[in-house]
């Protein structure tokens, strides 16, 4: 359908340009100005941009007359495209000098002309600007070379970076479509340059993560290094007194255009709220898509190691608090080995809160070095039973699991507290089952370690053992399990008791149920694919 539009326009403007060259007569810039608001005078434009009877200067003020036009019945950026499509397959040469013509006048039109006013807070750009933006664009895509297409770049991804959140989407082309199809590995990067000097402390939160999450995606290492500088010294802008005055410009501001009042109390606590949602929510979200840049990376790590002051407020102790989890989430994708002892230091300091010690334990987990597992294993043997310490077994013993593979196995089942008060949830067991299952390759001798542990006195070791076997078992292991039907050891944990089980023999009656129901997905996929294939013959 496309194709067929396109051979139409080109049709009509064959004709129509061999029309006004057997008229004979002369094309001005008044008649250029006169045709964009008639009914075929955009037609007639792009004729005289295809004519090389026409002097060069009127041909590229025909290109800009196109983008400038005020109109819903013809998109004046896209008959210009195919104009110069179309003059690109006859004279390149001349294609070339509209374009390297039409620079200056686009960058002008994209600032919005001498007579330019700032848009209101929630006014989108004009659409002028936006035309000579999306004409920019295509003016690259076309085939700009040499300083005309670097200006052009520089031009159109400028104007994204100057309001990154109301313009990021403005226009026939959003700023990532852009960026994402430059060709060339120096264009991408030089547009990439231009997104990081946009990357202020006061562009919107959701502007600054996006903008971030592009370099992180296009940028080299060069470019990443640098955007990770900036992200650095935007993040401690915010903690600085002139950022907390500067908000509560805004929000006195904003009070004020509401013919509101606010104390001074008032417009202190909201913007230090502010403040908190701009670093929790902006500066270190954006972090996460640069956390592989070392500044990053050890920003981070500074954030999170930065306990509460011991004369804080329960509020300011929570902020604080929860910027530490969010940087130690942030950093997914970039903790390295070097890292690993402030990881670890984080993740087994009693002091810190669960979550930020939760996030610590993941970030060693990722790093994926055994010189951990030394210092996980006497959180291994936590015979506590708060809920805490419970947790705390849970997450370290998992990790053990993660990190040491299959050699530790035997060794952690034996390191275990075997005390006969010593409770274990549920999931804590079952996760130790999930992470032996997941051993890619698992050698066979660990499935025996395992399976031995069905005549085990321990009945957490029985439990792992049914479930671990409830995972990677086949039918000839259902009599195995069956043998522990009869065991009336107890559970002990807060949690069994909601799944209404309380004796090994009800973990085997489970494990031996969800063995057989795994077994017969692949069963009852293919008789249902056979049944819908015979009800289609």
């Amino acid at each position: 359908m496309r194709s067929a539009r396109y051979r139409s326009l080109l049709l009509a403007l064959t004709t129509l340009f061999a029309a006004l060259a057997a008229s004979g007569c002369k094309v001005t810039a008044e008649d250029i100005a006169y045709w964009k608001r008639t009914v075929k005078g955009p037609g007639k434009i792009a004729a005289v941009i295809l004519s090389d009877k026409y002097p060069v200067d009127l041909r590229t003020q025909g290109a800009l007359a196109l983008i400038e036009m005020e109109r819903t019945d013809v998109d004046g950026v896209d008959l210009m495209k195919r104009a110069l499509e179309q003059l690109k397959s006859t004279n390149p040469e001349d294609m070339q000098r509209i374009v390297e013509g039409m620079v200056p006048g686009l960058v002008e039109a994209m600032r919005g002309g001498a007579d330019a006013t700032p848009s209101g807070e929630d006014t989108p750009p004009p659409p002028a600007q936006v035309r000579a933006k999306d004409a920019a664009y295509v003016l690259v895509l076309i085939g700009a070379s040499g300083a005309a297409k670097e200006q052009l770049i520089n031009a159109v991804v400028g104007w994204y970076a100057t309001d990154f959140a109301k313009r990021s989407l403005a226009g026939s082309y959003s700023a990532e479509q852009v960026v994402r199809s430059l060709g060339s590995e120096a264009d991408r990067q030089l547009a990439a340059r231009q997104l990081v000097e946009a990357m202020t402390a006061r562009i919107p939160v959701q502007a600054m993560v996006k903008i971030s999450q592009l370099l992180g995606q296009i940028g080299n290492d060069e470019t990443k290094r640098v955007a990770g500088e900036t992200l650095v010294r935007v993040q401690r802008e915010m903690e600085t007194d002139e950022y907390l005055g500067w908000l509560k410009e805004q929000i006195s501001a904003s009070y004020a255009a509401q013919g509101r009042e606010a104390s001074e109390n008032l417009v202190t606590r909201a913007a230090l709220l502010n403040r908190e949602n701009y670093i929790n929510d902006g500066a270190l979200p954006a972090m996460k898509f640069l956390a592989e840049s070392e500044p990053v990376a050890n920003r981070l790590l500074e954030i999170a190691r930065t306990q509460p002051p011991s004369s804080a407020a329960p509020l300011e102790r929570e902020s604080i608090n929860l910027r530490r989890q969010r940087a130690l989430m942030a950093l997914e994708g970039g903790a390295k080995r070097s890292h690993l002892d402030q990881l670890l230091a984080l993740a087994l300091n009693n002091d810190n809160p669960i979550a930020v010690r939760d996030y610590a334990f993941d970030r060693v987990g990722d790093i994926r070095s055994e010189d951990a597992i030394p210092r996980l294993w006497p959180l291994v043997t936590y015979a506590e039973n708060d809920d805490l310490q419970k947790r705390i077994r849970w997450r370290a013993g998992e990790l053990v699991l993660v990190l040491g593979g299959p050699d530790v196995v035997g060794e952690f089942l034996n390191r275990l507290p075997d005390d006969r008060e010593v409770e274990y949830e549920p999931e804590e067991l079952e996760g130790y089952a999930t992470r032996m299952a997941q051993m890619t390759p698992r050698p066979a001798r660990v499935d025996a370690l395992i399976e031995r542990q069905l005549s085990s006195s321990d009945w957490f070791a029985k439990t792992i053992a049914l479930r671990f076997i409830e995972r990677t078992g086949d039918a000839g292991d259902v009599a195995k399990m069956e043998r522990l039907r009869r065991d009336r050891g107890d559970v002990v944990g807060d949690g069994w008791s909601r799944r209404e089980i309380s004796t090994v023999g009800k973990v085997a009656e489970s494990a031996i149920a969800g063995l057989r129901e795994r077994l017969a997905r692949p069963a009852a996929g293919v008789a249902a694919a056979m049944e819908e294939a015979s009800m289609t013959e």
